[in-house]
């Protein structure tokens, strides 16, 4: 009775999930995230109160649509999962539209992303592992069996043909505007797109499982520069896709600071402040080439990305507390 309680359970979270998902989904495409204002490049007060007169206009019919959406995913959580007694965690896309305020001391005279190599362990402790500062480290992938094996037919057949592959869950999977909507879809594409010379793209995932998380940690190490003390949970983040693609402006909602190691190709980073922050801050932008581990606070800098033209772009990420 218990196992038949639990394949309903499991069956009522996923249809609500992806409900939900598409719920917000379109509520994102309203562009209704703090972030909106920011991406708009307002020096002057004048065009702040166009701006602000433009949104009152606007906002007689976004924000009762706005509500009805809202209101529906309320609706479709509890009538999906809580009547069932399953439990459904709240997308990531609606979390950041009711984040609490930053100080904007975290971005203060920040103008350029600092570059670090042969740093010690306790020096990084101290001086940049838990701070908001971005740092890239560019020594930290020399021994990395993954800086010649990695490319996108070592994943397909990670994922299609090894045991641990073949248990694919989908744990947490984006496919930006590729059109891909799960792994399964991005390694049976067919050979001109995946080798770049057709349809673009690009996707993130995340491991789902320890075993296929050690498996994959064969090819790269923890890297020497983190806190002795610092701890990882046993899951990894793998970005992947070619040149003019990329992570649209965003901020996370993870538990902690991340590393993220670019393994093949360039990317181009763009860190944004808080809205809130917006006239006291600048932005930062920067490129991660292959072999360079970037440190940043994805939680607190809003963030994009984008593949420079060349080789497909690699990367590996963790979070650490």
């Amino acid at each position: 009775m218990t196992v038949d309680r639990e394949k309903v359970c499991e069956k009522k979270i996923k249809t609500a999930e992806l409900k939900l998902n598409k719920i917000v989904n379109k509520i994102d495409n309203l562009k209704l995230n703090n972030y909106f204002i920011s991406s708009l490049d307002l020096p002057y007060k004048k065009r702040f109160n166009d701006l602000f007169y433009l949104s009152v206009g606007l906002k007689k019919c976004i924000v009762p649509v706005f509500i009805l959406l809202t209101s529906l995913a309320t609706w479709w959580f509890y009538s999906e999962a809580m009547i069932t007694g399953c439990l459904v965690s709240v997308p990531e896309q609606i979390k950041s539209l009711f984040r609490q305020p930053e100080d904007c001391s975290m971005c203060i005279g920040i103008t350029d992303v600092t570059r670090l190599e042969n740093i010690s362990a306790d020096e990084f402790e101290e001086f940049y592992a838990y701070n908001t500062k971005p740092v890239i480290v560019t020594d930290a992938t020399k021994d990395w069996e993954a800086m010649e094996k990695f490319n996108f037919n070592f994943f397909a057949d990670f994922y299609r043909n090894t045991k641990m592959g073949r248990k694919i869950n989908d744990c947490f999977y984006f496919a930006y505007k590729s059109g891909l909507n799960s792994l399964s879809e991005v390694f049976n594409m067919d050979e001109a797109r995946a080798n770049l010379s057709g349809e673009p793209w690009y996707v993130g995932w995340s491991t789902c499982y320890d075993e296929e998380t050690r498996a994959l940690r064969k090819y790269y190490n923890r890297p020497y520069f983190l806190p002795r003390t610092a701890e990882s949970d046993m899951v990894d983040w793998i970005f992947m896709g070619g040149p003019g693609q990329g992570a649209h402006m965003h901020v996370d909602s993870v538990r902690h600071v991340s590393w993220q190691a670019q393994v093949r190709g360039r990317k181009r980073w763009q860190l944004a402040p808080p809205p809130e922050c917006l006239y006291v801050c600048s932005r930062v932008a920067f490129t991660v080439r292959p072999g360079e581990i970037l440190v940043v606070d994805t939680n607190r800098w809003y963030h994009k990305t984008s593949v420079l033209p060349g080789d497909i772009s690699i990367t590996i990420g963790a979070e650490y507390d």
